[in-house]
């Protein structure tokens, strides 16, 4: 992967997101591969993945950001193999482990984007991630 952006959202298509921060209800992640960009999108209620063949990341961005969502881009390196720690399964958690982002306290969408933006260049688990 070369490049990724997270996408925040306000998606309350579950009750119990409405107690999350406005505007960080969900998250999703898009991964630019040599080949097209993969969209990730863990729901509560299924994993969707597609293949987004004619996209270009600056498009996606200034879509999503148009449509109100907040976008991180970041540029996950390579990473050694080691474990993560238990945790249910989240959108959070999804796009943390494929990031390698390995901090066990951030569990909302709200804390994800804090993590990123207040990341820029900082080493996280074994990947550098820069956030633009």
């Amino acid at each position: 992967m070369s490049k990724a952006l997270v996408v925040f959202s306000d998606n309350t298509g579950v009750w119990w997101l409405k107690f999350l921060k406005p505007g960080f209800r969900h998250c999703f992640v898009i991964l630019e591969t040599d080949r097209g960009c993969i969209w990730v999108d863990p729901l509560s209620n299924n994993f969707t993945l597609k293949i987004l063949e004619g996209y270009e990341l600056a498009g996606l961005i200034r879509w999503y950001r148009d449509m109100g969502m907040h976008v991180v881009t970041v540029e996950p390196q390579a990473q050694k193999s080691q474990p993560f720690a238990l945790a249910p399964m989240s959108c959070v958690e999804v796009v943390k482990r494929l990031l390698g982002i390995r901090d066990r306290f951030v569990l909302t969408p709200w804390q994800l984007f804090s993590h990123l933006k207040g990341t820029k260049s900082e080493n996280i688990g074994k990947n550098i991630l820069t956030s633009v």
